[in-house]
């Protein structure tokens, strides 16, 4: 058995971002994660205000930036919304994540792959975790970031909470005749949307469900839309669950702290979730480099969990409101999101800002 200064289950966007920061300060890190050569399902699209937390640059796996956004509804013609700027950046959440592994052994992390966990045990001040293959780690914290279907959380017996759902697949771009912009479809699923996402030599397609149990975003739903916005199917098709319960989460069960999806970090109303997921990671590295990880954390997260809280109302509302609160997201409020996103807002400061404005304009104070 080894000891190390923290352990770190998950390498996706919230482990590496948290190794990175460790390692940085000089602990000694070990990230147990399943095979590099397991897909991550992810849309990959990373805003402004996500590219700004990264210790570094993240171009060299830029697909393609992003100043233009479609929005749609089958009640509505298509509304073209653009931004001087870049407002987000496509990426292949596969070489999004090998990048930040790469530069999270560079400071010093170190990666154990495993095809899964069979115990966690914990102490009052200790957490030992044990693989399949019957190595055995142990820190003084672990920084849970294994996503929506924590195995962590699992084993210690965290109450699972209902997240947002969605279903994906690609798309080469030589079988698409009109290569799209990035485009969202509302209306195409019941309390959702479609999207798509172009990436240069394909376009990721997709399904989009808020709330799980509004609507199943099943892949043969996804196949008749991406027969009808691309001419044919797509490929690699696979579903998963998005972590979107950060209001309702306990972030701390004994010497484990969740992060990203594990901890519910992903934004409900489009599904955001790298920016929750490496501001998560940051702040849990943050908590365990000071004193009292268990208090500090949650209290370095309440800025966060408070968002979350706003923009899960404004989901319900937003979804239950179709398809007027499409119109209302081509018009102003569309051009006040691209733009703020472009500045790096998020997306309740994006709000706070096209209230201020609607205010201004009707003479409120």
């Amino acid at each position: 058995m080894t000891n190390w200064d923290v352990l770190i289950v998950g390498a996706g966007q919230a482990g590496c971002a948290a190794a990175w920061d460790l390692a940085a300060a000089g602990l000694k890190v070990a990230v147990i994660s399943r095979p590099r050569s397991r897909a991550k399902p992810c849309a990959g699209g990373v805003t402004e205000k996500a590219l700004a937390r990264y210790r570094f640059s993240i171009a060299p796996v830029v697909r393609e930036a992003v100043t233009s956004l479609a929005v749609s509804h089958s009640s509505s013609p298509v509304r073209h919304l653009s931004s001087a700027t870049p407002f987000c950046v496509m990426t292949e959440r596969a070489e999004l994540d090998a990048f930040c592994r790469e530069k999270a052994e560079q400071q010093g992390a170190v990666f154990h792959e495993t095809a899964g966990l069979r115990l966690i045990e914990q102490g009052s001040s200790w957490v030992r975790v044990k693989t399949r293959e019957g190595d055995s780690f142990s820190a003084s914290w672990l920084i849970a970031a294994d996503g929506a279907n924590s195995a962590v959380a699992r084993m210690l017996g965290e109450r699972h909470l209902p997240g947002a759902m969605a279903i994906e697949g690609c798309v080469p771009r030589e079988k698409v005749s009109d290569y799209p912009p990035m485009t969202l479809d509302f209306g195409v699923i019941r309390g959702g949307y479609g999207w798509l996402f172009p990436k240069g030599d394909h376009v990721n397609v997709g399904l989009y469900v808020w709330r799980h149990g509004v609507a199943a975003p099943e892949r043969a739903a996804l196949q008749r839309y991406c027969r009808v916005r691309l001419g044919t199917e797509a490929e690699h098709v696979a579903g998963y669950p998005l972590g979107t319960w950060l209001p309702k989460a306990r972030l701390v069960n004994g010497c484990v702290l969740f992060a990203g999806d594990a901890a519910g970090c992903t934004e409900v109303l489009l599904g955001e979730g790298i920016y929750g997921a490496v501001l998560s990671g940051q702040l849990a590295a943050q908590a365990v480099l000071g004193e009292r990880p268990e208090v500090s954390y949650p209290r370095a997260l309440a800025g966060w969990r408070e968002e979350l809280q706003h923009v899960s109302r404004l989901g319900q509302l937003f979804y239950g409101l179709l398809p007027v609160s499409t119109r209302m997201l081509q018009g102003r409020l569309g051009a006040t999101l691209v733009n703020g996103f472009a500045q790096g807002l998020t997306l309740g400061q994006c709000k706070r800002q096209w209230r201020g404005a609607q205010s201004l304009k009707v003479g409120l104070p």
